[in-house]
């Protein structure tokens, strides 16, 4: 079985150690009319080269990058990273939720019509670029919309024929069980399946819940203080594998390496104000996830081979359904 990387199809076994979410670059539509808005595409690509690079030191060779289609994908920009910096990048087509997402015209299409969007893509490539996306990425609000849900159910509807994974964005960690009931009416595969930013649960057995309805689960926001410290989320990761879950689960950082937009393309929690260059300058190195995060986790009882099991054969898994 093969995955699609920006640079081609791979083997299964060439994914190696895999990261199931991480950006290279995002920005939102509107950004290019801000009058500072003077993207430097050489310095975006030579930033992501040096932190794809630095990440290839520790044994990481595949990185997920599920940008939405609106959400500042550039699949040209991800071929030349992969390229220079010898990580493969799977990227994803697939609309965002609507407060931040899904442009005008796709608003009033039909389930169908999305569909036929997103398989183009998967098996044509995108636009005229002959680059084609390895998954589809799905997304829902802090409250789900009628239009998430069609949405929604146009990512079923293409992964049913296309045999791809899904990603999923939950707006803080919520309504994880409605994307996977309505995945499961429209005919999806939930073992190929992840439901995403589960960091912000009120407890692990939460998380556990959604794992029995046979998804994989993501703590993927890993090194995001803002949203929830990571000594809670290591506790829930180390949870989940002593009670068993640990073919289901996903761990990840949603780094995003550098910005197009002079200013944040997405609202901060409430009080909390920054620059592009202060928030970019909190992240940590693209390695945190499998080094000191790692290290908490050994801390806590989870074994090296737990690991090897979370970071390279459960996205091998996902995302191509073979072990």
């Amino acid at each position: 079985m093969q995955v699609m990387t920006v640079t081609g199809p791979i083997a299964a076994e060439e994914l190696g150690r895999t990261l199931v979410h991480e950006h290279i670059v995002i920005g939102l539509p509107g950004e290019e009319l801000d009058p500072n808005s003077r993207p430097d595409r050489r310095e975006i690509v030579a930033i992501a080269v040096d932190k794809l690079q630095e990440l290839k030191t520790h044994g990481v060779g595949t990185i997920v990058d599920p940008c939405a289609i609106e959400m500042g994908r550039d699949p040209e920009l991800y071929a030349e990273v992969s390229e220079r910096s010898g990580v493969r990048v799977v990227f994803a087509t697939g609309l965002f939720f609507e407060d931040s997402g899904i442009p005008q015209y796709w608003r009033v299409r039909s389930e169908e019509e999305i569909a036929e969007l997103y398989l183009h893509e998967l098996e044509n490539g995108v636009g005229n670029t002959g680059l084609r996306p390895g998954i589809i990425k799905a997304a829902t609000g802090a409250q789900i919309t009628p239009l998430e849900r069609k949405v929604l159910t146009a990512a079923a509807m293409a992964q049913r024929e296309a045999q791809c994974a899904i990603i999923t964005h939950t707006e803080h960690s919520r309504h994880g069980e409605v994307q996977q009931a309505i995945f499961a009416e429209n005919g999806a595969d939930l073992t190929r399946v992840m439901i995403g930013h589960q960091d912000e649960q009120s407890s692990w057995e939460e998380i556990a819940r959604l794992a029995d309805r046979g998804t994989f689960v993501a703590i993927d926001r890993v090194g995001y203080d803002i949203l929830a410290p990571d000594d809670r989320r290591a506790d829930y990761v180390a949870a989940l594998v002593a009670a068993g879950y640990t073919r289901q689960l996903c761990l990840s950082q949603d780094c995003i390496c550098t910005l197009k937009s002079p200013r944040l393309p997405f609202a901060m929690p409430p009080g909390v104000s920054m620059t592009p260059a202060e928030f970019l300058s909190g992240n940590r190195p693209l390695s945190y996830v499998v080094t000191e995060f790692s290290d908490k986790l050994r801390e806590r009882g989870v074994t090296d081979e737990d690991l090897d099991v979370i970071f390279d054969q459960n996205p091998r898994r996902l995302l191509t359904g073979v072990a």
